[in-house]
């Protein structure tokens, strides 16, 4: 039976943090797993596999500073920020030990908080990463900037076809309407997410990390980039998996699929 969500709000240095959890908090013998999101959604993606995999551990998904509900950083954040204010939640929730997993931007705030919690993080999961050269780095920090908004919101219109194309063939409208809205919140500062991922120097921050980690590809729009990072899993037990035909939306449409593999890893 899948397990009830809980939503929840803990204060961080940056404001108020919103989190969703599923699962039990205390008597397992498994870490609790923390996850992150992509840009410029929010924890709602997770929920689905929340629900599954809150069936024999905690579960919990946050969203970043300034997406979802939480409240934003006073300026433009760096991953670095975004791994401080996670670092706040699992401390104010009394975990010692966790799991990490992250979706595009998110992975990249996985690692960083590996990087910065080797106390606390004892497994990684990356959905997808974007690692750039740092000529496409510098390229696509400049071409990042707020979205125009006009009275027809030709901007949503975009976005929402994008989510389409992107999306598995078995996602239905209705499944991409549960989660967009997550784009269109704080539209001013939505493409902070993205700008704060292209600066992160991926390179520099898996030579200092020796957590395992599994990084998962699924055919979306880092299908392409995302093996790029296969050379630096130097990290004893580590893996890679493609996952050709999986595409964005998959959390929903593969939950038990996804859930089976990321337990495979985590309690190996």
């Amino acid at each position: 039976m899948a397990a009830d969500i809980e939503r929840r709000y803990l204060d961080g240095r940056f404001g108020q943090m919103h989190l969703y959890m599923a699962g039990p908090e205390t008597d397992t013998e498994r870490p609790p797993l923390v996850c992150f999101h992509m840009s410029p959604y929010a924890a709602v993606i997770y929920e689905s596999f929340l629900a599954e995999m809150g069936k024999d551990r905690l579960a919990i998904a946050v969203d970043s500073p300034g997406f979802g509900n939480s409240d934003p950083t006073p300026q433009p954040p760096v991953i670095q920020d975004f791994g401080a204010a996670m670092d706040d939640v699992i401390t104010t929730l009394g975990l010692e030990t966790v799991d990490v997993m992250g979706f595009h931007t998110g992975s990249k705030v996985s690692l960083e908080l590996a990087r910065r919690r080797p106390d606390a993080v004892r497994r990684a999961v990356l959905v997808s990463i974007a690692y750039w050269t740092p000529e496409e780095r510098a390229h696509r920090e400049v071409i990042i900037k707020p979205k125009e908004i006009d009275e027809a919101g030709a901007h949503l219109a975009e976005a929402w076809q994008g989510s389409v194309r992107w999306s598995m063939p078995e996602r239905t409208p209705r499944m991409i309407g549960n989660v967009f809205y997550a784009q269109a919140i704080n539209p001013a500062i939505s493409h902070w997410g993205h700008q704060a991922a292209y600066q992160y120097d991926v390179e520099a921050t898996m030579a200092e990390i020796f957590q395992p980690i599994l990084v998962l590809n699924p055919e979306d729009d880092l299908w392409e980039q995302t093996p790029r990072i296969k050379p630096l899993l130097t990290q004893e037990g580590s893996r890679f998996l493609d996952l050709p035909g999986w595409e964005h939306g998959f959390l929903d449409i593969k939950t038990a699929e996804t859930a089976e593999i990321v337990r495979g890893f985590l309690d190996d």
